[in-house]
Parts: C-alpha cells; structure tokens; sequence
C-alpha cells in the first residue's frame, strides 16, 4: 500500500517525507506533486523503490 510519511520537527520546522510502496517512475512524479506543495527540499534521497523499473515481456509475433 502506498503511503507518504512525514517527519517534522518541532525546533527547527523542517519537514521530511518519505514516499513508500510507490515504484519506478510513479514515484518521481509523486515527489514532483510533493515538491510544488511544499517546495524545495534541501535533501533528495532515492530509494529502492525509486530503482525499481517496471517488468516488461517481450511478444514475438506469429506469421
């Protein structure tokens, strides 16, 4: 299940989220929506989810 996990802390006022459950591409576009509602981070970490690429299977065709 995909959720967006944030960490605030309370003496500074800085913000950290953590996208987990959402894979490859889908992911960047989700920190993408993130970074227009909260603007830009200091820090940008990818992680395994975002390596992560989507299985493609190869079809050969039949004449």
């Amino acid at each position: 299940m995909a959720e967006i996990e944030f960490t605030i802390d309370t003496e500074t006022g800085n913000c950290e989220t953590k996208i987990n459950g959402i894979q490859g591409p889908a992911c960047e576009q989700t920190a993408k929506q993130l970074k227009q509602v909260l603007g830009t981070p200091t820090t940008d970490r990818k992680t395994a989810d975002f390596h992560v690429r989507p299985k493609t299977k190869r079809r050969v065709g039949h004449e």
